[in-house]
């Protein structure tokens, strides 16, 4: 089970799995807008599953707080993208979800 904490003294969202670090997520947050900066798994065994996960659950935050949200890191783009797409629409380069 993940658990996804706001450091906000590092303007970070880390994501947990029981007693461990997997992957973070570096923002920025301006007066109303929210900043994605760069996406980094920790744990490299199913990187890409912790990767959907922090950023579906970023993305929650993001929309709880009615910010408008900017997403500059190529990495968190992707995972967003892999996370949204419709199986016609699925490019077979990027990770499946299961």
């Amino acid at each position: 089970m993940y658990t996804m904490l706001n450091n906000r003294s590092a303007s970070k969202f880390d994501l947990y799995l029981p007693g461990q670090l997997v992957a973070s997520l570096h923002y920025s947050i301006d007066e109303n807008e929210m900043l994605f900066i760069y996406c980094e798994a920790i744990e490299m065994a199913e990187a890409e599953r912790h990767c959907r996960e922090l950023m579906r659950r970023a993305l929650d935050e993001s929309l709880n707080r009615r910010l408008k949200t900017t997403i500059t890191c190529p990495i968190a783009l992707k995972h967003l993208r892999a996370d949204t797409q419709t199986p016609e629409q699925h490019d077979s380069s990027l990770p499946q979800r299961g």
